[in-house]
């Protein structure tokens, strides 16, 4: 009897490590996607600011005070972008950043920051 409860638990212990191989390679493959995402969007900022340079003629210390600016607006210069909560316009309520509705009684609500979706 022993016997049979020591194999199941292997079997059991066996079936846990290779799920735990298959989540670690799901989450090794997401990260490696964000990490695209991030640099694709470094990249394209950079190119947003050298064409506001070249065209409208925006400094380095200018963006670097607006980077500043918007850092400060949580309270905190920590390099984070936080939205505080928003009011729902129906009934008040606080609904969350980046919520698209109201937990409270469903009506939309339209993100703080326009590259919100």
């Amino acid at each position: 009897m022993w016997d049979i409860w020591q194999e199941t638990r292997l079997n059991d212990v066996s079936r846990r490590q290779r799920e735990n191989v298959f989540r670690t390679k799901d989450v090794d493959a997401q990260v490696l996607e964000l990490n695209r995402q991030v640099q694709k969007m470094a990249l394209v900022n950079q190119a947003l600011f050298e064409l506001l340079k070249e065209k409208v003629g925006i400094s380095d210390e200018e963006l670097r005070r607006k980077v500043r600016e918007i850092d400060l607006r949580d309270g905190v210069q920590d390099g984070d972008l936080k939205a505080k909560p928003l009011k729902c316009p129906k009934c008040g309520s606080a609904v969350t950043a980046g919520a698209l509705s109201c937990m409270g009684c469903g009506a939309t609500v339209a993100p703080k920051y326009p590259f919100e979706i």
